[in-house]
């Protein structure tokens, strides 16, 4: 009789395990994102522009989201902001309140730096503030903007566990938590660099499991880049972002120091350069300098 080799056979029920794991992560992986909602496209508008905004225009050009900044309720109150939306919602567009969340005109930092703790007052304050947003009839989703430190938050890492990175995963998770039983997409903005985590407090994969869709800001003139880069960022965040959808973000103007628009060919060969990336959409900043509209359905996806 031949002898069994007992170690040949724990090694292949070891590696059969782990083929079994890794296939089960895949798919759940595969099913979460498959369960999030999209953003196809979109494109910025800043809230004191919102009765401005040709909706007709822009629904035969086929846009389908609009993220419509805060502010806009602060100025014309949430009975018009929620009028206006469903405006956009008939124009078969869907309206997302933008919210800034750790800069105002000022930064806040995510920890209390007195407690090194997370920043719970600050947190909660702007958790009830973006829960009211959600509950505007008429409103589909939450976009939320500057969830990152400007760029030192190696500053704010304590050996207790409280650090940048945490601190603004952890406000995201209380944000999706919040949200669960409303009928809205969530949506971050996160910056396009490779070191997010370290100066921005940014942890792509660990905000892909809060939020329905990552957008990464490829303003590629405000880099002095160009298409290429734009394809390379979609497809290194499409490799981080496990758990949701990927829309990047693209600019309409030269750059911040130069708001020129851009012209459509080179509009369109960005848009294009994301989607060839692997990007789920892209989303235009922004509505204000947008001069050359055309049909973003053009734009196979």
């Amino acid at each position: 009789m031949k002898k069994i080799n007992i170690k040949n056979i724990k090694k292949r029920h070891i590696g059969l395990i782990l083929i079994i794991f890794i296939s089960a992560l895949l798919l759940s992986s595969f099913v979460t994102v498959a369960l999030k909602d999209s953003v196809n496209n979109a494109v910025w508008v800043q809230g004191k522009h919102m009765n401005d905004v040709d909706l007709d225009n822009l629904s035969k050009n086929g846009v389908q989201n609009i993220f419509l900044h805060s502010s806009a309720v602060d100025i014309f109150g949430e009975k018009n902001v929620s009028s206006w939306a469903k405006k956009a919602n008939a124009n078969d567009i869907k309206v997302h309140i933008w919210v800034q969340c750790f800069y105002n005109g000022t930064w806040i930092n995510p920890i209390d730096t007195n407690k090194k703790d997370f920043n719970y007052d600050y947190f909660n304050a702007k958790i009830d503030q973006i829960n009211k947003f959600a509950e505007i009839p008429g409103i589909s989703g939450i976009q939320l903007d500057y969830i990152r430190y400007p760029g030192n938050a190696y500053e704010y890492n304590y050996p207790n566990g409280i650090t940048s990175t945490n601190a603004v995963s952890k406000f995201v998770s209380m944000v999706s938590d919040s949200l669960k039983n409303k009928d809205v997409t969530l949506s971050a903005t996160v910056m396009p660099e490779r070191e997010d985590e370290k100066y921005y407090g940014q942890d792509v994969r660990t905000l892909s499991q809060y939020v329905d869709v990552i957008i990464p800001m490829a303003y590629s003139g405000n880099y002095d880049q160009n298409s290429t880069w734009i394809k390379e960022t979609a497809s290194y965040f499409k490799s981080l972002a496990w758990w949701s959808k990927v829309t990047m973000g693209i600019q309409v103007y030269v750059s911040d120091d130069n708001e020129t628009s851009l012209s459509e060919s080179t509009i369109k060969e960005n848009y294009k350069a994301a989607i060839d990336g692997g990007a789920d959409g892209v989303a235009l900043f922004n509505w204000e300098l947008m001069k050359n509209w055309f049909n973003l359905n053009e734009i196979k996806q």
